[in-house]
């Protein structure tokens, strides 16, 4: 089994793997993606066909969920190192 290093970008300070070197349009729409779950909000996104919008938005979502969870164990240690 081979390891695959994959692209990593930075879409909206967020650190978002992608298995390819992505296009203009889909760095986009991961950073409405971004966006969107940092306001907490919906979103309404079109992108022609073939232009990797399920995979923009399975990355994106993954990149912000493991992101947001770094952060809030990052918080949870400095808070338990201050308890001490």
């Amino acid at each position: 089994l081979a390891f695959f290093e994959m692209p990593t970008y930075d879409v909206g300070g967020i650190p978002v793997d992608f298995p390819y070197p992505a296009y203009e349009c889909q760095l986009a729409y991961m950073s409405s993606v971004i966006k969107a779950l940092e306001e907490g909000s919906n979103a309404l996104l079109e992108s022609p066909t073939g232009t990797g919008k399920t995979l923009c938005l399975l990355c994106a979502a993954l990149g912000w969920r493991r992101y947001r969870q770094q952060q809030v164990t990052e918080a949870r240690m400095s808070w338990e190192r201050q308890a001490d």
